[in-house]
């Protein structure tokens, strides 16, 4: 069957899947043109680094005190973790019916109404490239501002600067090309290398905070709320302070669109997502806890001079200037990979995107290494989509900020509304999607629709509170633009469409021609 990418004659890939990978390629009208080099074991590594769980809980916890305080953080976070599971059990559900580096817009394609599956599939297309791509520059910021914390640690007086923030920040981009060319192949050891050390650090990190941290009671951390922002009520602090963990636990996707560099994917895929989404949780939750056990008093740790309120808690633990030096500095190790991983993602999006026609040039985008068999012109344009948002903070550091909550925002709507699909798939059309058996991971009909329904229920709640501004009666500077970024993009996604509905309209016409044509095939495979 012949494949529906844009790019020219695509040549397969030399390290190829399992006879069900390639059945799945052949009935959603691929070829295989990147390597199938991902294990379960490797995958969830890689997105157990793109995630960095432990590392935010103790960065978006600090940020966080003055919403809901300490209990605020740990009951927030927690319920978050149980409610994220339900998406997380949804997405993986149609990464086993369709295992497709596309992710969420090829679903919708799919899953929803014939009506409309045409422009929502579009939408949600640049949705997701909205999330990753502001993601990219966003785990090398991180990191560019904890390498400024450790300099503020070391010296005693160095005073952090937006210019060298910036500098650093396109450094750490800089690695993702490096890393995702010329070591592609071996990409999926390294991954598993660096979680082993993120996993060894992850226990001398609790083992240093509760041997030498001050300790807090039990019940001050569980029962102490704070609302030094302003807010009318605890209550609303509290739902303002939901972004800190949706920030650490969102990007239940980022293994989705790895699908076609994995064997077996259909099957693997859906058990490497459950597991990472365990581990992450786990892992998240318990350093948070921790944190707020030794963080001491919450308003000198805000007023640090490091402006990382986390290092001040790391520093009044040790109480030595090497021995927090050497913790900030895994921490910024860590987020260098985590800004590689951030690119992969980013980029295997955007390429799945272009292959079905749904950007400007999308032919040039979706071009394959004949070599290397990697995605090279969708890498370094993620590359320079990254460089050219960590340029921001030279103008503003607000909108910085902001561009990270319209990545949130981004992701959590194309959730919704692939998730929305498959309950529409699920009822009104067929229970198996495009399957005429049961997927290697399937929720049933019943368990389907309630976990798919809790699940959509807990994202627009996420989403209601991505739009919040951190404290009340904003100003310019702390007002949250994400709504209106949001509609920005939605206005450019309708404009393009305009202009290239008829290329992608052929595409998924011809993606879906494909499925029909092979149901009987995949059902013999399956």
């Amino acid at each position: 069957m012949e494949s529906v990418s844009t790019g020219p004659h695509p040549i397969p890939a030399p390290v190829a899947g399992t006879e069900v990978d390639s059945s799945d390629m052949r009935r959603m009208g691929r070829v295989q043109e990147l390597n199938r080099v991902y294990s379960i074991a490797t995958l969830v590594g890689y997105a157990v680094i793109v995630a960095m769980t432990w590392p935010l809980a103790m960065i978006t916890g600090a940020s966080s005190l003055a919403n809901g305080g300490p209990a605020g953080n740990i009951w927030v976070f927690l319920g978050v973790c149980v409610t994220m599971l339900t998406v997380v059990l949804s997405m993986a559900e149609m990464a086993s019916i369709e295992p497709t580096a596309g992710g969420q817009y090829y679903w919708v394609s799919v899953f929803a109404p014939e009506k409309w599956r045409k422009q929502a599939s579009y939408a949600v297309g640049w949705m997701c490239a909205l999330g990753w791509q502001s993601y990219v520059p966003g785990a090398a910021n991180v990191g560019a501002t904890t390498l400024q914390g450790l300099g503020a640690v070391a010296s005693g007086t160095y005073i952090p600067q937006a210019y060298q923030t910036v500098l650093l920040t396109i450094l750490l981009c800089a690695f993702a090309p490096l890393f995702n060319t010329f070591l592609a192949r071996r990409l999926p050891g390294i991954e598993g290398a660096v979680c082993s050390f993120y996993m060894l650090a992850f226990l001398a990190f609790l083992v240093v905070l509760l041997v030498m941290g001050p300790r807090s009671s039990a019940k001050e951390v569980f029962t102490h709320f704070e609302n030094d922002s302003g807010w009318n009520s605890i209550g609303t602090a509290c739902f303002v302070a939901i972004n800190g963990p949706v920030i650490t636990l969102l990007g239940s996707d980022s293994a989705v669109h790895l699908a076609e560099e994995m064997r077996d994917a259909s099957r693997n895929l859906p058990r490497a997502m459950l597991s990472y989404a365990v581990v992450n949780y786990a892992i998240g939750f318990i350093m948070l806890l921790v944190f707020m056990f030794v963080i001491g008093d919450v308003q000198s740790v805000l007023a640090t001079s490091t402006r990382e309120p986390w290092i001040q808690v790391i520093w009044n633990a040790t109480e030595s200037k090497g021995a927090t030096i050497t913790m900030i500095a895994i921490v910024a190790f860590f987020f260098l990979f985590a800004a590689v991983n951030t690119n992969t993602t980013s980029s295997r999006q955007l390429y799945a995107f272009a292959r079905d026609g749904g950007l400007p040039f999308s032919s040039w985008i979706c071009k394959v290494s004949p070599n290397r068999h990697v995605p090279l012109n969708a890498v370094l344009l993620t590359l320079c989509i990254g460089c050219c948002l960590a340029i921001i903070p030279l103008g503003s550091n607000a909108a910085f900020l902001n561009i990270q909550t319209i990545g949130n925002v981004g992701l959590i709507v194309s959730y919704i509304i692939c998730i929305a699909s498959r309950i529409h798939n699920r009822n009104f059309g067929s229970v198996y999607g495009n399957l005429t058996k049961p997927p290697p991971f399937y929720l049933g009909k019943v368990g389907g629709n309630i976990i798919n329904g809790i699940a959509i229920a807990v994202l627009i709640v996420y989403l209601v509170a991505s739009t919040f501004p951190s404290v009340p009666n904003p100003t310019p500077n702390t007002m949250n633009w994400s709504s209106l970024a949001l509609g920005g993009t939605v206005m450019i996604a309708g404009l393009s469409y305009i202009r290239l509905r008829k290329n992608y309209l052929r595409r998924l016409m011809a993606v879906t021609a494909a499925e029909e044509m092979s149901d009987h095939f995949d059902g013999k495979q399956r």
